[in-house]
């Protein structure tokens, strides 16, 4: 694949928060922004910023409902599975019972169990035969456990099905809940695009740095419970402006599993770039799909996930700001809006991840 010249951006210093128990006060930059000051300046943009704004807010709340609706999918699909294994049991067991009424009909025919052979030869079904009053006179010498077992069997058969049709009636209906709600991610993100192009520079300036210094206040107040570990010089993965994403930290997954990392949407092979100088190593399959895991100097991995392609080979040795790979659907996220997962692991591969948010807000906006 052809190289793509790495770009130079701005290095933010990011610090990760880790759970230590110790008291941390935030503190405010000497030149912080103020809403007063954003809005004076975008006083000549006031409509273009109002809609950015709202943009925003519309992308927030159709991402919560697009990982609500996806949880709930996941959720009802695991229960379609659990009850498509009962069912299946149940019918193995029914069949089994079916086998021993019909060596039983065998044995009463051939010991003369009924005064009218011909009912039993005549039946056109089994379930014909179990009705008449003949073969339940006979049965009811010994067969009427294997008869109650049936009918039993045969009535948890269809109440399983009655929740599996319940269960995919409830499988559209969220799916189709989370294809809108996907759909109004993309038109949130071209509206939040669209109007930040229209607004002034200095407005487009001081909006940016007002909404980096309120993440890294939002980050700093979440690190008076806890130490940190400084990661080094960072960058976003994504050019600023050209992704969104919100804190999914936590959010259930399938499996059982809660989500730990950010989901970066982004155009479909938006070039994902190196976020610090280090090593790269790449995997394809699972859960992730096409993966890159980027091991920086000072130990600290970092993980990308569902790429459509790779633009590095194993065990290269990569530049911060360098493209690696882009922007994909690979893995269980086939099918859903582009997106890079990522993940920061401040001890490496194998060891626990953190919360990426507040380290991408502050790079990334």
């Amino acid at each position: 694949m052809k190289a793509i010249k790495a770009r130079s951006r701005a290095v933010v210093l990011v610090v990760l928060a880790v759970a230590v128990a110790v008291a941390a006060v935030p503190m405010q930059p000497a030149t912080a922004v103020t809403k007063a000051q954003v809005d004076a300046a975008c006083a000549d943009s006031r409509q273009q910023y109002d809609d950015y704004v709202r943009a925003q807010e519309r992308f927030r709340q159709a991402t919560l409902a697009y990982d609500q609706a996806l949880a709930d999918v996941e959720r009802l699909e695991r229960r379609q599975a659990r009850i498509q294994e009962s069912a299946e049991k149940a019918e193995a067991r029914r069949d089994e019972i079916e086998e021993q009424i019909q060596q039983q009909i065998v044995e009463i025919y051939m010991q003369g169990g009924t005064s009218t052979p011909g009912i039993i030869l005549s039946a056109q079904s089994l379930d014909e035969l179990l009705t008449t009053q003949e073969f339940l006179s006979a049965a009811a010498i010994g067969g009427q456990r294997s008869l109650q077992g049936l009918f039993a069997q045969r009535a948890d058969l269809d109440r399983l099905q009655a929740e599996l049709d319940q269960v995919h009636e409830d499988l559209v209906a969220r799916s189709e809940e989370a294809r809108v709600a996907m759909e109004e991610m993309n038109s949130a993100m071209d509206a939040e695009a669209a109007a930040y192009q229209k607004m002034s520079q200095r407005c487009k300036d001081l909006a940016k740095k007002y909404e980096a210094e309120r993440a890294a206040a939002e980050a700093a107040r979440k690190q008076r419970m806890a130490g940190s570990v400084q990661v080094g010089p960072f960058i976003c993965p994504i050019t600023p402006g050209r992704t969104q994403f919100t804190n999914s930290w936590g959010a259930p997954r399938s499996g059982g599993r809660q989500h730990k990392g950010t989901d970066m949407f982004a155009p479909w092979n938006e070039p994902i770039y190196a976020v610090t100088d280090g090593v790269v190593s790449i995997r394809e399959g699972g859960l992730g799909g096409r993966v890159i895991w980027l091991t920086a100097n000072n130990g600290v991995a970092y993980y990308y996930a569902h790429l459509s392609g790779w633009n590095v080979s194993n065990g290269q040795r990569v530049k911060q700001g360098q493209v690696i790979g882009f922007n994909g659907d690979t893995g269980n996220a086939r099918g859903g809006r582009p997106h890079l997962h990522f993940e920061i692991h401040p001890s490496g591969r194998g060891g626990p991840a953190v919360n990426p948010y507040p380290t991408l807000i502050a790079a990334c906006r």
